[in-house]
């Protein structure tokens, strides 16, 4: 098995203020198969899901769904998630307070 470092999909990494209510969708490059999640806030666990679709011209926008157990990222930290390349796929967020900025920033590698 190769391993890879990490390659960042230049210029794809999106903000997203952390916010109590479910935020819209950010749309993932259709090949990346890693997205790195960065919460900068300071006391807020901001949730995450990822969401699959057909094709392009389903609709990949709105706010939901995502909850509240979803995937936790913890304040002041960075986690990688492995997404499914080749697919349409989104990414949502909701946090436990309105604190900080989530940043998504997509790519490939481990």
């Amino acid at each position: 098995m190769e391993a890879r470092l990490f390659a960042p999909a230049e210029g794809k990494t999106t903000t997203v203020a952390n916010s109590a209510t479910a935020t819209a969708a950010v749309v993932l490059p259709y090949d990346c198969d890693m997205v790195v999640l960065t919460n900068s806030s300071t006391t807020a666990t901001t949730f995450v899901r990822v969401t699959y679709y057909g094709s392009a011209s389903d609709t990949m926008t709105g706010t939901a769904p995502t909850a509240t157990t979803d995937y936790p990222i913890p304040p002041n930290q960075q986690v990688r998630r492995y997404v499914a390349p080749g697919m349409h796929k989104v990414i949502r967020t909701i946090a436990s307070a309105a604190d900080g900025n989530i940043y998504i920033t997509p790519g490939n590698g481990v």
